[in-house]
């Protein structure tokens, strides 16, 4: 596949896959990877991504989830493309559409999927002094808020279906109120620190539509670093970056 002036092919996981990047767009972080590696899907099923950026996370879960069918939904066109490229060249079969998570009703039935995952913006766009936000959509709310990821995945979320998603620590509150608003009860968090005696900056969480409250897990602490000032992962997050399954 022909990679453009523009663009760099990543290798990862020792080459199993490849990513086509943007050099100076945005490009997948950890943060992503750690979201593919959180859900534990052990039925069959539809799952989508909403906003699938470079395509990394639907790529990584085919590695552990080959028998789900794969869908994806992303806003910008160049995104959409380079997506879609990716899939080809990891030989991956995904279901795209370049399209506005918050039409989602003109794309799909109600309770269409058993999965949603989604690494959304973090960002309001009241928390930067940037009046350009072109090309800051993957960081910025400004063609989707937190609220539109939330509630999408309620109406494409079949009664018990999951939703994996990746937030800032210090908004859990906001996205728990959204959780509740819209009928998924959270069911397993798990906080990521980027060392053992630093706070906790992110937390993966997975919810289910419909569901009871009660029974819910805190697993343990998502340590990045065992030594931050020399970038030295720890066992678990290397073996992640390493070999993910």
């Amino acid at each position: 596949m022909e990679i453009y002036p523009d663009e760099t092919l990543t290798p990862f996981l020792r080459g199993k896959i490849n990513i086509i990047q943007k050099r100076d767009k945005f490009k997948f972080g950890l943060d992503s990877v750690l979201l593919a590696s959180f859900p534990k899907i052990k039925k069959r099923g539809k799952l989508i991504e909403l906003g699938t950026g470079t395509g990394i996370i639907l790529i990584l879960l085919n590695l552990k989830y080959p028998q789900l069918n794969y869908y994806g939904i992303e806003i910008q066109k160049d995104f959409y493309d380079l997506s879609v490229r990716n899939f080809k060249l990891n030989n991956i079969k995904v279901n795209m559409i370049n399209g506005d998570i918050k039409e989602i009703k003109k794309f799909f039935k109600p309770q269409y999927f058993n999965y949603v995952i989604s690494n959304p913006p973090y960002f309001s766009i009241d928390e930067t002094k940037n009046s350009d936000l072109k090309g800051e959509v993957s960081r910025y709310e400004v063609s989707g808020k937190l609220e539109d990821f939330i509630s999408g995945s309620s109406y494409l979320l079949k009664d018990k279906g999951r939703l994996f998603m990746i937030y800032p620590t210090n908004k859990l509150s906001h996205l728990i109120t959204l959780f509740k608003k819209f009928k998924i009860q959270p069911k397993r968090l798990r906080f990521i620190h980027p060392s053992i005696s630093e706070k906790s900056t992110h937390f993966l969480i997975e919810g289910m539509k419909s569901g009871k409250e009660g029974g819910e897990i805190v697993e343990k602490p998502l340590i990045i670093y065992d030594d931050p000032n020399k970038k030295i992962y720890t066992p678990e997050v290397e073996y992640i970056l390493e070999n993910f399954i």
